[in-house]
């Protein structure tokens, strides 16, 4: 038990670290938004011959930003389908700015190819495996719960993870607190983060019998 206590407070722990990371990325995308206009008004200001490299820049700006908006969804998602985001947006990055030879163009074609494989034949039997893949936010949606850990949880009965459990805990009678366990359809639910009335974290899975 006092393991078991241990390794939540760990999660918390490191949750609570992600989310600083993801504000601090989220600061810096802002920043670098207004970075963009800069690069607008250098193309204008610029002859059209010479225009191609400033806009190459511009581009390649742009999708990075893109790939941080995307690690900040991973790191306040935890799905499988944020991480392969980030990767498919960073491959189409390098694909797009950089002048490399046909075979590295290639290589990046045959990189998605894989990225996509990945995300049709190993979405759910067997990236699910991973413990904090099942950890979603409160506000994550039934809908990419089903989708991500292969589950069949009724769309109908909540928009969100946090209000399912509240509406199984007044169904049951229960009082929410951190460890909370429920079970619904095909799928268990346990409270990760529970504080000042709100459900913050939850742990999500197949129930294996």
């Amino acid at each position: 038990m006092k393991i078991s206590r241990i390794k939540h407070k760990l999660i918390n722990v490191t949750l609570y670290l992600e989310n600083i990371l993801a504000m601090i990325i989220t600061v810096a995308i802002i920043i670098g938004i207004a970075d963009l206009a800069k690069y607008i008004v250098m193309i204008f200001q610029t002859s059209a011959i010479e225009t191609y490299d400033i806009f190459q820049r511009f581009l390649g700006h742009t999708l990075l930003l893109v790939v941080g908006v995307e690690m900040v969804a991973m790191l306040v998602r935890h799905t499988p389908g944020s991480v392969i985001e980030v990767l498919l947006y960073a491959v189409a990055r390098k694909m797009l700015i950089s002048n490399e030879r046909m075979l590295e163009f290639l290589l990046g074609i045959v990189a998605i190819a894989s990225i996509f494989a990945i995300k049709k034949y190993l979405f759910v039997s067997n990236i699910r495996d991973s413990e904090a893949i099942n950890i979603f936010p409160a506000s994550a949606s039934i809908t990419d719960i089903n989708n991500s850990i292969g589950v069949k949880i009724p769309e109908d009965l909540a928009d969100t993870v946090g209000g399912l459990i509240s509406r199984l805990s007044k169904q049951s009678c229960r009082d929410i607190h951190e460890g909370s366990y429920y079970r619904i359809a095909d799928a268990e639910l346990k409270v990760l983060s529970f504080s000042d009335g709100v459900i913050h974290r939850v742990w999500a899975a197949k129930y294996n019998e």
